[in-house]
């Protein structure tokens, strides 16, 4: 999955400015704070000959659309039910990939590793990471072979084992819970818990894979697995190998152009420093009061939209976008989504000919479901637009998107 994420990195690294490190500092933390904490509120200035081409166009399903965009100044220029909460689906990712880009910063891993407890005891300490596969549990024991401990007893390769209610968020349809896009969520995974096993029962097949390597590698005479309580006390005296994920601004690419609900999952997990799947969670909230911004508009049931009991308001959406882009890693958020017509889940997307690579934004899509949000390259507007229950939806987005590009008089 990595691999295919790094044949963007170039198009990412081109919208990445790194000017001697000095953009993670101190310094550019306590501007962004400052940056947010003086931002006027937006204001509306409504684009009449835009509004009433839209309400025009949208008359016949108002009921089930909400638009709303703001112009290069941050005011509000179009605005058709833009305070009415709609699910978001993958938009869901916006939000929270944010909060874990913020909270965890663009160079963060997930690491897995193989540690030593004692006298040739061993530890698979895992994390989630979404590329995680058998070559990489390949080249995690690769060394032990060469160990020389006494194999009168086979010894225990440890992992944990994780309660099953925190395999899932609780709003999760049983349904999905069976398909790849609702794979479970754990830190022992395999390519992101995506096969059949793995969706029956994750930590189970990494055992079976774990243990399927140490035969293949002529250790399963000196090894076995054994899986212990997601709350045993281990201390270890040694690391004898990491495998670490690719960094988080990459990973990022999976989440938000990709929409990678397993990888969206993980690193919010990561950036609670919690795996419980409790929601509302009070550190997600404090830190959307932190941006300046009120939480009212949304409300959060996962990290990925794939619940149907999320709710965000187009209004609410454009406004944060806006906020993201005082944000210090502003670059690698906004380089982490979509391009319409070049790349991810906006990459095969009917679209007129004059908007391709030129709406850099987050789709998202459920049954009856779509949203779409982000940027106008070139004209700086900022854009939410979401469908709930109606048929052809993404060709009425494509519709508003291509009005809104043709219309440059607002008087």
């Amino acid at each position: 999955m990595i691999k295919k994420i790094y044949i963007y990195i170039g198009l990412i690294i081109i919208s990445v400015n790194i000017v001697n490190g000095s953009l993670f500092s101190l310094f550019s933390y306590i501007r962004q704070r400052d940056n947010i904490n003086r931002i006027s509120p937006e204001k509306f200035n409504i684009c009449e000959s835009l509004q009433n081409k839209l309400e025009d166009y949208t008359y016949n399903f108002n009921p089930n659309i909400s638009v709303s965009i703001l112009d290069e100044s941050g005011d509000f220029i179009v605005d058709i039910n833009g305070e009415i909460p709609r699910i978001p689906a993958s938009n869901q990712k916006i939000l929270s990939s944010a909060f874990s880009l913020d909270t965890l910063g663009p160079y963060y891993t997930l690491n897995t590793s193989l540690k030593e407890i004692n006298d040739g005891i061993l530890y698979i300490e895992a994390s989630g990471d979404p590329d995680f596969d058998k070559s990489h549990l390949e080249d995690l024991i690769d060394d032990l072979n060469s160990t020389n401990h006494n194999l009168t007893l086979k010894l225990p390769i440890i992992i944990k084992s994780s309660n099953t209610k925190n395999w899932w968020p609780a709003s999760w349809s049983y349904a999905d819970r069976k398909e790849e896009y609702g794979a479970p969520i754990t830190k022992y995974s395999i390519a992101s818990n995506s096969s059949i096993n793995a969706l029956d029962n994750p930590i189970n097949n990494f055992i079976y894979e774990l243990e399927n390597t140490l035969r293949k590698n002529n250790l399963s005479k000196k090894y076995f697995v054994n899986a212990v309580n997601e709350d045993y006390p281990i201390d270890y005296i040694s690391t004898i190998k990491v495998i670490n994920s690719a960094p988080l601004y990459i990973l990022l690419s999976l989440v938000n152009s990709e929409s990678h609900n397993f990888t969206s999952e993980v690193i919010f997990r990561h950036s609670l420093n919690d795996w419980s799947h409790d929601f509302p969670n009070l550190k997600y909230s404090n830190w959307i009061k932190e941006q300046n911004f009120s939480s009212d508009n949304f409300v959060f049931a996962d990290a990925s939209g794939l619940s149907r009991q999320n709710r965000v308001t187009t209004y609410g959406l454009s406004q944060f976008l806006r906020r993201m882009q005082l944000n210090r890693f502003s670059d690698y958020y906004f380089s982490s989504f979509s391009i319409l017509g070049v790349r991810g889940s906006l990459a095969n997307v009917n679209a007129p000919v004059n908007l391709k690579g030129r709406i850099l934004a987050k789709s998202g899509r459920l049954n009856n479901v779509r949203s779409v949000s982000g940027i106008v390259l070139g004209e700086n507007k900022i854009f939410s637009i979401i469908v709930n229950n109606m048929d052809d939806s993404t060709k009425h987005i494509m519709k508003i998107l291509s009005i809104v590009d043709n219309t440059d008089n607002c008087n």
